[in-house]
């Protein structure tokens, strides 16, 4: 009986220190873009996870699902929106960006800014947000997914995104990019809103991936990746690659993970990688799993590579989440390019 009672004690002690270690991950939607994202995944994540939505819409704010929600520029602005003007975005973030960096949790570890490229409250906040947060807590790793205009969208939204994209790389320590012009091409030319919702999805799975990799709460794992794994191999690395895999068997999934893609990233070379299988126990074979780690490390280049393993009956096939740091793309560089700076 008093053993019985030593062990429930020890294994309150360690959950509560699992509870403290645990990574503060928050997500942060800014603008029309950030705002519809986070609304589409809201209350699926664990409770490590905040949602923050900030957008200079009141309107838009108020039918946005989030777990907290600020509306910046409320005094100049008066909530009606930044027409467009990434230099208005800019103004209304500075303007309140006590009151966001207040709804962050305390000691957050990463914050994952998304917005959209192009237009006004997203363009001009998210670098004011990255900035503001690596000035005044150079540990917590900053996470930017972003989404690039149509061309069809006009020159006006492209030069917007353009700078936009220079000053996130700049202000992030990973950056990942999603081109909705590539999304339309595998799309094969069918409707817009299917091409919007398969960029938003793969946000969405990405994002998912993320927080996967450093939450107690989707289950124990055979090898797991800790937050100094993670740290490692983001700060200040540029360039990101997110993708996630599904197929009957390792491989399958792995390949589908690499074209899991929407910036045309080279991995070659690259900084670093997290790979990360799931799948019942018997697809998880361990001969697959290393000539996936081995193509990372040898056909790709890649000199540091962390593997986390978590068997779970959660899906019926088998995935594969990959995050690459520091990669390489050459329809970004064109992007960027054309600004001539």
């Amino acid at each position: 009986m008093e053993m019985a009672v030593r062990r429930r004690t020890v294994d309150r002690g360690l959950e509560s220190v699992e509870k403290a270690t645990e990574a503060k991950i928050n997500i942060v939607g800014i603008g029309g873009c950030g705002n519809n994202i986070i609304s589409a995944f809201y209350k699926k994540f664990p409770k490590n996870v905040k949602t923050i939505a900030v957008n200079t819409d009141s309107a838009v704010l108020k039918k946005t699902d989030a777990d907290e929600k600020v509306l910046i520029g409320r005094y100049t602005h008066k909530g009606r929106g930044a027409q467009g003007v990434p230099d208005i975005g800019r103004e209304a973030m500075e303007e309140d960006i006590e009151t966001v960096l207040r709804a962050l949790d305390e000691n957050v570890d990463i914050v994952i800014g998304i917005a959209g490229m192009g237009g006004g409250t997203g363009s001009g906040g998210l670098p004011v947000l990255m900035r503001e947060i690596g000035l005044r807590n150079k540990e917590t790793i900053k996470i930017s997914v972003v989404t690039l205009p149509m061309r069809e969208e006009g020159e006006e939204r492209k030069r917007n995104a353009q700078f936009s994209l220079k000053e996130t790389l700049e202000t992030s320590d990973v950056t990942v990019v999603n081109a909705n012009d590539l999304a339309m091409e595998k799309a094969k030319s069918v409707d817009l809103n299917y091409a919007f919702s398969m960029v938003n999805r793969k946000i969405e799975r990405s994002i998912y991936a993320l927080v996967k990799m450093q939450s107690s709460e989707t289950g124990p794992g055979y090898v797991n990746v800790d937050l100094s794994n993670f740290a490692r191999i983001s700060y200040q690395s540029g360039l990101g690659f997110i993708g996630v895999g599904r197929g009957r068997y390792i491989f399958e999934a792995f390949d589908d993970a690499l074209q899991d893609d929407y910036a045309k990233s080279d991995l070659t070379e690259a900084k670093g990688a997290i790979i990360y299988f799931e799948g019942k126990s018997v697809d998880l074979r361990v001969d697959q799993m290393r000539e996936a780690t081995d193509i990372l490390s040898r056909r790709y280049r890649i000199p540091t590579v962390f593997m986390g393993v978590r068997p779970t009956f959660e899906y019926p096939d088998v995935r594969v989440n990959l995050l690459v740091t520091q990669v390489r793309s050459h329809y970004v560089d064109d992007f960027l390019a054309e600004l001539g700076l």
